[in-house]
């Protein structure tokens, strides 16, 4: 056990862009990878179905928006065929009738592109605080590592009487 807090307090300082101790970078280059693999194995499969789902309401509207028009057409064409000659109505009919279609895709255009937008935030969001989480996990591991590794450093460099006068001026210090 001292053997090892011995090599852990005999680490040199971490260098500026990688660390002293190799694995450190191992296991955190590690964490990262668990992390991004069940981002693309979990989350981003779920994006993928969303947006296929917002895509298929979409093209089911847009049918929507078709049929509408074929019905406007068949309408069009019992009044022709009941009322002879009302051409005005029919053009009105056939107006109003594009009119629908046109904003019924315009809206369902405006709630897909919503809900893309919506998704993709979300998707953001999630992603930030994946990092901030792995980041907060990895400096709370080495906080505690540090703890413990001077713990040690401590407990081994003082001999039994350095180590009474420590405890004697900290308890003589609680008192003042």
């Amino acid at each position: 056990m001292f053997a090892f807090a011995n090599l852990l307090a005999a680490e040199g300082p971490n260098g500026r862009f990688i660390p002293s101790d190799p694995w450190e970078l191992f296991w955190a280059a590690l964490a990262f990878l668990v992390i991004f693999f069940f981002f693309v194995t979990k989350g981003l499969p779920l994006i993928k179905e969303a947006l296929n789902k917002a895509q298929s309401d979409a093209v089911a509207e847009a049918s929507a928006a078709d049929q509408a028009m074929a019905d406007a057409k068949a309408k069009i064409a019992a009044a022709s065929a009941e009322l002879g000659d009302a051409n005005a109505q029919s053009e009105q009919i056939v107006a109003e009738a594009r009119e629908a279609a046109q904003q019924l895709r315009v809206d369902s255009a405006n709630r897909t592109q919503q809900l893309v937008n919506d998704m993709w935030a979300k998707a953001q969001n999630d992603v930030v605080g994946m990092k901030t989480q792995a980041s907060a996990d990895m400096q709370a591991e080495v906080a505690a590592q540090a703890v413990g590794a001077a713990e040690e450093v401590v407990k081994s460099s003082l001999d039994s009487s350095g180590q009474n006068d420590l405890i004697e001026s900290y308890i003589s210090g609680l008192r003042n």
